[in-house]
């Protein structure tokens, strides 16, 4: 026994020797070993440990500096010391743990994990079901910096956590919260029993709101609650936002910002009910807005109340919010009510369609009535009343909505609608992920009547009816998809247009029926498809009518084409109409590269001849556009075509032939508009009643359209012109000038009986009554003048010169003191039995007379032309000459009074030069 118990005692004194050597090995390495054991736990995790210093370990305490852990270090604590009993830590417990310096990242974006690195800590703590004993917790300069959407934040928290020995866990935080939309100071104080039972108060104070839509400079409130098994029993809570600024609205100069006092909210909670009341209060202490909700039985299946009354000066109403203009003057009447059923709130999630499949189970009702009065705004809609009443009856997924506006003046820019009223009555139905709305019925709208907008106004009322409203919601991966079918007529009705000095133009316009098809898609810009079709417009004062005007319109395309668009036929509805029926057809496109830039093509004529071209181009942000006009080069030949084909008012002329064409170009910003066109008429012949004329040849290049002037020195050529009395290489250099306008004659000359004729310079105002001009004659041939004026048996030779004073005045034609001279001695001669008949019983002396003019040799001839206006045309024909063979040459001084044609010819040139008038009058009444 001796020597086992010797042996014993070795053995023990070696394992004491090795226990002494190991705890003294353990105490000497423990700071080492304690970081590697951290160190390891957290590579287990894939989580890195960049920094730790462990301070000092003991039997009952742990002290740890400078910890920091994950990739990007989102957790950082300066001083971490944990205590316990060694009892408890055997049993995995500690007794306390304070944090210092404590610095952790939490990142909300949604861009990542919100403990980014640290996320794998929260899953592996979440697999441990085992309820555990928390230590004490203490928290002293502690922050959690947030990263989020709406900018990065930072919680600033010092408090505790201490669960007492009958498990009730008492929390006591306070948290100071700073960022770029405000700051504010919170405390809670919460205990959690070991049933669930959670009981607690918040305070809010030193709030502070910076939002992009309002300013708030206090926000304070408090709040206590009771939760029995997770279920609340008890909740209250006052909210009081002071002195809050809305920015001005950007619409309105100057901007006007917006004050309210105070914005106070109050919600009370037990087991079933809830109420949740919110005022609105003006600076000046006036309510603007009041908000009253009952929820009864919330949790299971809440029976809803919603009161909602606003009555107050409009300026007093956040208008920018919804993205309007401010009003500068009038009140608002606001009143809603909704009640009903819904599905318990705690399956609502607001996701886009997840909401209404929630509404989906909800039956619900409610009106709304909205009053404006006599709202003006500075800019866009000047002037505002009406009244907005809405009826709402929802169960199940489906439901009626009837929608009433009366408004007694509606002002949109420069549109001043008066009484207008829209009734729509709608169907709603929810099906899972889709909403859709309809008709129940057609719906109306009508419009009594519009203030002028630049001298437009309407004559008769405006009557809409609404024949399809189709609208559906649909969720889909990519977002929230729209689509919609609209389709309306409207009744005739009848446009003014005022004039200065004159009757105001009417247009009857039947709009036809309108359609519109379209779609949206979340994310994307929105693409629709509209039609107008069996339009037609009717000017009865200019005997106009365009019908069956279609057009087809494409939206939303950013590039391509927009429109097409078809006019079957424009009348001109007279007897005899300026010209044959047009049918015009064309496009609308938008140019690509330039957003808000348009082109257009259009192109017009007769049904076997387009030969009207229209392109333009307009810029909506700059107001600035261009049009040009062309007519296509026609060329007129006898037993081809005639221009009475195109021109019914052109039936006079016959056998016309040459080439004619035409162009013009209108160019406006908002500096004004500029114009100018080119007419060219190419071996242009025809017959007229009153004259022919052949090989007619001008460009007249016009450089205003709109108040017609032209360049200096345009030219007109006609090989001849028959009026009576041949006109021959007529040569005319001419202007377009002053306002109104008026043709500048700078020379014209012809060749006339053998001689020529010139005229100018001289003024013709086509548009006055009266026009002066003084005829220029040189080198007329006696001969052919004699023979053309067809005095009987008078003829002679010779030549003269002189000039013709004419004035053209109405439809009469007046020459005054006109003189032709004799430029050299002639011979005449006359003989006339007519005039030896009449004057046989006159005497030896007449005798005589009558012999000598049968053989005349004069010295000196004049012929005076004299016309007024109420007498017929006198042609005086002076002489001083003799006859060798009678009375031994004795010398004679003669007067004749000539009856001849001249003054129809003076007729037929008059008859010329009021159907030249009365063209050029009706082109220049056109500017």
């Amino acid at each position: 026994m001796s020597k086992i118990g010797k042996h014993l005692a070795t053995w023990l004194l070696t394992l004491a020797s090795l226990a002494i050597i190991t705890g003294m090995g353990l105490y000497t390495f423990r700071v080492p070993l304690i970081a590697s054991l951290i160190s390891y736990q957290l590579r287990e995790q894939n989580i890195p440990m960049p920094s730790l210093s462990v301070v000092d370990i003991s039997l009952n305490s742990l002290l740890l500096r400078d910890l920091t852990i994950g990739t990007a270090k989102e957790l950082h604590a300066d001083k971490i010391y944990v205590s316990w009993h060694l009892r408890d830590l055997l049993a995995g417990t500690v007794d306390s743990v304070e944090m210092s310096g404590l610095q952790m990242a939490l990142d909300l974006s949604g861009e990542r994990p919100p403990l980014g690195s640290l996320q794998p800590l929260l899953s592996s703590a979440g697999e441990n079901s085992n309820p555990i004993r928390l230590p004490a917790i203490s928290f002293r300069d502690s922050a959690i910096h947030v990263r989020s959407a709406w900018g990065d934040a930072v919680i600033a928290l010092t408090g505790n956590l201490d669960q007492t020995q009958s498990d009730t866990l008492f929390i006591g935080l306070d948290a100071e919260i700073t960022g770029p939309a405000g700051q504010a100071k919170s405390s809670l104080a919460v205990t959690l029993d070991a049933q669930g039972n959670l009981q607690g108060k918040m305070t809010i104070a030193e709030g502070r709101l910076s939002l992009p839509e309002a300013q708030i400079s206090s926000f304070t409130g408090d709040a206590a609650f009771m939760l029995v098994a997770r279920r609340p029993q008890h909740i209250s809570a006052e909210f009081l936002l002071a002195d809050i600024h809305l920015p001005g609205s950007g619409q309105v100069e100057p901007p006007s910002e917006q004050v309210f006092e105070q914005a106070r909210f109050s919600l009370h909670m037990d087991e079933s009910n809830a109420r949740l009341i919110g005022k609105l209060l003006t600076s000046a202490d006036t309510l603007v807005a009041e908000l009253d909700v009952t929820a009864r039985y919330y949790l299971n299946a809440p029976d809803i109340n919603l009161v909602f009354n606003a009555n107050s000066p409009a300026r007093h109403y956040p208008w920018q919010l919804l993205g309007l203009a401010q009003p500068s003057a009038g009140s608002v009447v606001l009143a809603m009510k909704i009640s009903g059923q819904t599905p318990p709130f705690l399956e609502f999630r607001h996701d886009g369609l997840n909401g209404l499949s929630w509404l989906q189970h909800s039956t619900l009702t409610g009106q709304a009535q909205l009053e404006l009065q006599a709202l003006s705004f500075p800019q866009k809609v000047t002037n505002l009343n009406g009244k907005l009443g809405l009826d709402v009856a929802f169960a199940q997924g489906s439901g009626k909505l009837d929608l009433h506006v009366d408004a007694d003046r509606l002002v949109a820019g420069q549109l001043i609608a008066r009484r207008v009223a829209v009734a729509l009555p709608m169907q709603i139905h929810l099906d899972q992920d889709i909403w859709r709305m309809a008709l129940q019925k057609v719906g109306r709208a009508t419009l009594d009547a519009i203030d002028p907008i630049h001298a437009v106004s309407l004559k008769d009322p405006l009557n809409l009816s609404i024949s399809r409203a189709d609208i559906e919601l649909v969720k889909k991966p990519q977002g929230l998809v729209l689509k919609h079918h609209l389709a309306a007529a409207a009744t005739a009705f009848t446009l003014l247009v005022e004039q200065e000095e004159a009757q105001a133009v009417e247009a009857q316009i039947h709009p036809g029926k309108i359609t519109l098809s379209g779609g949206l898609v979340a994310g994307e810009e929105y693409q629709g498809r509209g039609a107008i079709k069996g339009m037609s417009l009717t000017l009865p004062q200019l005997r106009l009518q365009l019908t069956n005007i279609a057009a087809a319109l494409q939206l939303g395309t950013g590039t391509g084409k927009i429109a097409d668009f078809t006019i079957s036929q424009l009348h001109h509805q007279t007897s005899t109409p300026y010209f044959a029926p047009l049918s015009v057809s064309g496009s609308i496109q938008s140019v690509q590269g330039q957003s808000s830039v348009y082109a257009m093509d259009v192109a017009g004529g007769t049904p076997g001849l387009r030969y009207l071209t229209l392109t333009g181009k307009l810029a909506l942000d700059k107001g600035d556009g261009m049009l040009k006009v062309a007519i296509t080069p026609l060329t007129f030949a006898a037993g081809g075509l005639q221009p009475k084909t195109l021109l019914p008012a052109l039936a006079q002329l016959e056998d016309v032939s040459g080439m004619v064409s035409a162009r013009a170009q209108f160019e406006w910003s908002r500096e004004g508009m500029r114009s100018s066109g080119v007419v060219d008429l190419d071996h242009v012949s025809f017959v007229h009643p009153t004259t022919k004329i052949s090989n007619l040849n001008a460009t007249l290049s016009l450089n205003d359209l709109l108040s017609p002037s032209s360049p200096s020195r345009q030219t007109l050529t006609i090989q001849r012109i028959d009026p009576g009395i041949p006109l021959e290489r007529l040569v005319v250099f001419y202007q377009i000038e002053g306002s109104p306008p008026r043709i500048a004659l700078e020379k014209a000359d012809l060749f006339l009986l053998g001689g020529s004729v010139s005229l100018g310079p001289a003024i013709i105002d086509p548009v006055s009554a009266r026009n002066d001009f003084v005829i220029r004659v040189d080198d007329i041939d006696l001969e052919v003048l004699f023979d053309q004026i067809q005095v009987e048996g008078l003829t002679g030779n010779g030549r003269v010169s002189g000039s013709i004073p004419i004035t053209f005045e109405g439809s009469q034609i007046t020459i005054r003191n006109s003189h032709l001279v004799a430029e050299a001695p002639g011979v005449l001669h006359f003989q006339s039995d007519k005039a030896s008949q009449l004057l046989a019983s006159a005497g030896k002396e007449m005798d005589w007379l009558l012999q000598a003019l049968q053989d005349f040799h004069y010295s000196e001839l004049s012929l005076k032309l004299d016309k007024s206006a109420a007498h017929d045309l006198v042609a005086t024909l002076s002489l001083l000459g003799n006859n060798p063979n009678v009375k031994e040459g004795q010398m004679f001084r003669l007067n004749l009074n000539l009856e001849s044609n001249i003054g129809e010819i003076l007729q037929a040139v008059g008859q010329g030069y009021r159907l030249s008038s009365e063209v050029l009058r009706d082109l220049f009444k056109l500017h």
